[in-house]
């Protein structure tokens, strides 16, 4: 935002500062012209001076305008970059959302309870584990959990949305299948792939 604002006053100043310039040139011109209308011999010399002064003008006009439309097309292209940004963002933010009340939904689903059973059974083949936490809802399956796997469920101190943890004999944590990490672990993958 203070970028935003920083490069706006830049381009207000380097403006005013342009068109400092161009009144100067102009009073400058108008100056010269005066002298060299006074010094000119004839009309003819003076229409002449006339003509190539009202030339500068139209080309100094035309390129103010110029800059103008392209400042205009800038900032367009900024404002629709932005709504197009938010919109995402809240697209997103909605999806989300969408998928977190999926995941709550299937915690209470019958086979939710053989979803964490094989799950902590495949994840416990692959490492030594001594531990498993659960989400406090999750608690419910403790005894199944327990003699499945031989892993002593214990709650977690926050909720998971669903999944678990898994925790080694230093009391570290080396897999973590909660749904409310992989929920995390999406949404920031999803946020930052992008063309913009």
């Amino acid at each position: 935002m203070i970028a935003m604002l920083a490069e706006k006053l830049e381009r207000k100043l380097q403006y005013f500062a342009t068109s400092m310039n161009q009144e100067v040139e102009a009073e400058k011109q108008q100056i010269t012209l005066e002298t060299q209308i006074t010094a000119a011999k004839s009309t003819e010399e003076a229409l002449d001076i006339l003509k190539r002064r009202n030339r500068v003008l139209l080309q100094a006009k035309q390129e103010e305008l110029r800059r103008h439309a392209n400042r205009q097309i800038a900032e367009a292209k900024v404002r629709a970059m932005t709504e197009f940004v938010d919109t995402r963002t809240a697209e997103i933010d909605h999806l989300f959302i969408d998928a977190t009340a999926y995941l709550a939904e299937f915690t209470q689903a019958a086979e939710y309870e053989s979803y964490l059973i094989e799950r902590i059974s495949e994840t416990k083949q692959r490492a030594d584990f001594t531990r498993v936490l659960l989400s406090p809802l999750d608690m419910r399956f403790e005894q199944s959990i327990k003699t499945a796997t031989e892993l002593t469920p214990q709650a977690g101190n926050d909720n998971f949305i669903g999944g678990f943890i898994l925790v080694n004999e230093n009391h570290t944590i080396q897999a973590d299948y909660t749904f409310k990490t992989a929920l995390e672990d999406a949404k920031n993958c999803f946020s930052y792939d992008t063309d913009v």
